[in-house]
């Protein structure tokens, strides 16, 4: 090894008039990487002893600077030589291993390729020795090149694995300057994660989710503010800043509003995706994050998709209840519509998943969850349809409306006495829902809570009372006098509840 330190020694006295790629190939046939780096490093520095080529990239490369221009580039062609023995590393490094090829004739197998080939192994640990070694250097030009090189080699995972303080700086400079202005705000996150510093990567994610680019996709954008939202969460339980908690709450808030714009793109794939004409809104929802205005007006409200409307209303806190009614009757419209070509069991089904779905979102705001409207209307397409009695009690249930509540809606319901039920021709429908209801209740107590339980079960019978003298009082008939005998029933079963 003498030899060589001594070859590299006198070699870097006349640096500048070397050869270097003729050296640095002998150098890597016989395996001395570091000098490959050590002479290329040199050499640089003495073909610019002024250090015109760093402050020709300091200064933005200014065209008319020719001697600067000249002094940089012939610094780059050094740097090229130390990053083409580590590009040829790596490929050695993936290489499929040697085999003897095919003999032609008899005798031992002959090895046709390269003795001086290095085994995968042995060419990783080559190039991490000088990736190891490279990172020393105080060259901050290199630095630039060695980085550029791992970019475009696709070896951005060691990249962020360099431990520099030239890193940060290069590829903020990169974005500065629009260079791959996506690709490079990527790094910089991944670059800040990786240090532990989150609150910055929290900021570059969230100026890359508003970025206006067709290279992010909105699903890409959504994942950004998702992985903003992590890292200002980690940022603020190291730092206690209140800044910290504002940005927190603002990322949090754009999460809700891309959630809808997601929303909105899934439903025009699925509804629109054979016009033509919506593939470009498609493709702008991509591009940018929209406001809640543009949203609405844009795209909700013109291509009349009042899933999505309601979900903005209730995003943006306007609850005007004829616009919230309006919009429930469209949805509840449209998936009626969307399967009248089903058997009843699967219309029955398919409803109920749509409501218990957007029930679970929206059922804690009862501004945006009509209850009693919603009753009434679905109640009505059960007479109409002729489907079970117990289709909506249950749905709500399932939903999460408390019992107690459900009977208070149906109970107010019943004495109303909306002509709508004589015209439907079923004028007991709504008692025939409550008994229904008050069944489930006595075959299982506990979807009451034991503390309401006494106060409930009088509230039942109460009412229950009241409902017996109003069908006395109607003209009997067969069915008449079986709801009758199942109040009843109901009745002396309540009483054993006491």
């Amino acid at each position: 090894m003498l030899t060589l330190r001594e070859s590299l020694r006198r070699y870097q006295q006349i640096s500048q008039h070397t050869d270097l790629a003729l050296v640095c190939s002998q150098y890597r046939q016989v395996r001395f990487y570091e000098g490959v780096l050590e002479l290329c490093l040199t050499a640089a520095d003495k073909k610019d002893p002024q250090r015109l080529g760093p402050h020709f990239y300091k200064n933005g490369e200014p065209e008319e600077d020719r001697v600067g221009q000249q002094a940089f580039q012939e610094r780059l062609l050094c740097y090229k030589c130390i990053t083409d023995t580590m590009q040829e590393l790596v490929n050695q490094s993936k290489a499929a291993p040697q085999s003897p090829s095919v003999p032609k004739q008899p005798g031992p197998p002959v090895m046709t390729s390269d003795p001086n080939m290095l085994s995968n192994e042995e060419a990783t640990a080559h190039f991490e020795q000088m990736l190891g070694l490279a990172q020393r250097s105080q060259d901050e030009l290199f630095h630039i090149a060695l980085y550029n090189w791992l970019i475009q080699a696709d070896l951005t995972d060691k990249l962020l694995e360099v431990n520099s303080p030239y890193l940060e700086e290069h590829l903020m400079h990169m974005i500065k300057q629009d260079q791959s202005k996506v690709h490079n705000m990527d790094l910089l996150w991944r670059y800040y994660e990786k240090n532990r510093n989150f609150g910055k990567a929290a900021h570059v994610l969230a100026r890359l989710a508003d970025m206006h680019s067709t290279d992010i996709s909105l699903k890409q954008r959504l994942e950004y503010i998702a992985r903003a939202i992590l890292s200002a969460k980690s940022s603020s339980s190291i730092s206690a800043h209140a800044s910290d908690g504002e940005f927190l709450h603002e990322l949090e808030e754009k999460m809700e509003l891309v959630r809808i714009q997601v929303q909105i793109q899934e439903t025009l794939i699925k509804q629109y995706s054979h016009h033509p004409s919506v593939k470009n809104v498609i493709s702008q929802l991509d591009s940018e994050l929209m406001d809640i205005t543009k949203l609405y007006g844009e795209f909700a409200d013109h291509f009349k998709l009042s899933e999505c409307k309601l979900a903005i209303i209730h995003c943006a806190g306007h609850a005007d209840p004829i616009l919230v009614h309006s919009l429930w009757q469209e949805i509840l419209e449209k998936e009626l519509g969307d399967s009248v070509a089903m058997s009843p069991a699967d219309r029955m089904r398919s409803l109920n998943l749509k409501l218990v779905s957007l029930g679970k979102i929206y059922a804690g705001t009862p501004r945006y969850f009509p209850l009693e409207f919603l009753v009434k209307f679905l109640e009505q397409e059960v007479c109409r349809l002729n489907w079970d009695v117990g289709f909506v009690t249950s749905t709500m249930l399932e939903i999460g409306v408390q019992l107690p509540r459900l009977l208070e809606v149906y109970d107010q319901l019943f004495k109303t006495r909306d002509p709508c039920w004589q015209r439907l021709k079923k004028p007991l429908h709504l008692v025939e829902c409550i008994h229904v209801l008050l069944s489930g209740y006595v075959d299982d107590p506990s979807r009451v809570p034991t503390y309401d339980r006494r106060r409930f079960t009088n509230v039942c019978l109460d009412n229950i009372c009241g409902y017996l003298v109003e069908l006395q009082s109607l003209s009997p008939n067969a069915t008449l006098q079986h709801i009758i005998g199942n109040f009843k029933s109901l009745q002396a079963k309540l009483e054993k509840l006491h």
